[in-house]
């Protein structure tokens, strides 16, 4: 306990002495807790350079996004930590930090009559990091990507509507695309979209607020003109202890060549599978590495299609 009590204080520390809107970044690799300011507030994100990184090598960018109530300190320490994919695959990886609503719970807001949580422009935010980022280092923007857990799954598919122009392909993990979103979504390319859900964890949708797996899929299948009939497969029950199995579905030969993905979760719960599952929130599911699977998916793709 004591050991733990001193790690969250260093962190904090780390937090605080590392965020600085001003700091020199350029050609530093490791990981960087910052705070930027954005339509009047001051916003924080952790940002992970890999140790690969070169100035003369234009690299993707990997946002993602904690859940409700979460923190990307928590997503990227306990549910989902790309840091050895960052290195090995040659990404920059982003967790941006969500602001907080009335009662002080961090929240993404998504604007909309029935998903609307803030004021706070959460798409403006991430636009915004695109070009900070893009100040210090050497960026690909043809290869910006975005993936979020529950409330950042969420605001993942949010960004592939409205800023579409800048997000070449996106993932969500047991997230929904919300009414609103899906009312007012208007993609400006053939956008690739992975989708991970449990089918425990309202994978029906719930009415008036956000719609079921199958029709978010179709949303994105019929927008993408991929083919009708999904490609079907079982995989393998690697953690039979865990309570669940895993359907992979895959639409091909869309627009540009893109494709989309769906891992069904046959069990499963409010979960970021991962072969390292165990009790904690966001690791139910043992079968899959959402991480890897992510960007595996991700890798194929840039803001044109099939790479």
């Amino acid at each position: 306990m004591i050991k733990n009590f001193f790690i969250i204080i260093i962190s904090s520390f780390i937090f605080i002495s590392c965020s600085n809107d001003n700091d020199e970044l350029s050609g530093n690799v490791g990981l960087f807790y910052q705070t930027t300011f954005f339509d009047g507030l001051s916003r924080d994100y952790i940002m992970y350079i890999p140790n690969s990184y070169e100035e003369n090598e234009s690299l993707p960018i990997v946002f993602n996004l904690h859940g409700g109530s979460g923190t990307a300190d928590e997503h990227i320490n306990y549910v989902s930590d790309m840091r050895v994919l960052s290195d090995s695959e040659k990404f920059i990886l982003v967790y941006p930090q969500a602001s907080s609503d009335s009662n002080g719970i961090p929240i993404w807001n998504l604007g909309g009559v029935n998903s609307k949580a803030t004021d706070v422009d959460d798409v403006g935010y991430i636009s915004h990091l695109i070009d900070k980022i893009s100040e210090f280092y050497s960026v690909d923007k043809d290869r910006v990507y975005v993936t979020g857990f529950s409330n950042g799954g969420y605001l993942s598919f949010e960004l592939a509507c409205k800023l579409s122009s800048r997000i070449a392909a996106f993932a969500s993990v047991a997230g929904h695309m919300f009414i609103d979103t899906f009312d007012e979504c208007s993609p400006t390319h053939p956008t690739p979209f992975l989708s991970i859900n449990g089918t425990e964890d309202n994978y029906n949708g719930i009415a008036g607020y956000y719609l079921p797996i199958e029709n978010s899929n179709n949303y994105w299948i019929d927008y993408n003109n991929t083919d009708l009939n999904p490609n079907i497969t079982d995989l393998e029950d690697v953690n039979t202890s865990d309570g669940s199995t895993v359907q992979f579905y895959s639409w091909k030969n869309g627009t540009n060549g893109v494709e989309i993905e769906h891992y069904k979760v046959i069990g499963g719960d409010h979960s970021w599978p991962s072969l390292n599952s165990d009790s904690d929130k966001g690791k139910s599911n043992g079968d899959i590495d959402s991480d890897r699977i992510i960007w595996e998916f991700f890798s194929r793709f840039d803001i044109n299609g099939l790479r």
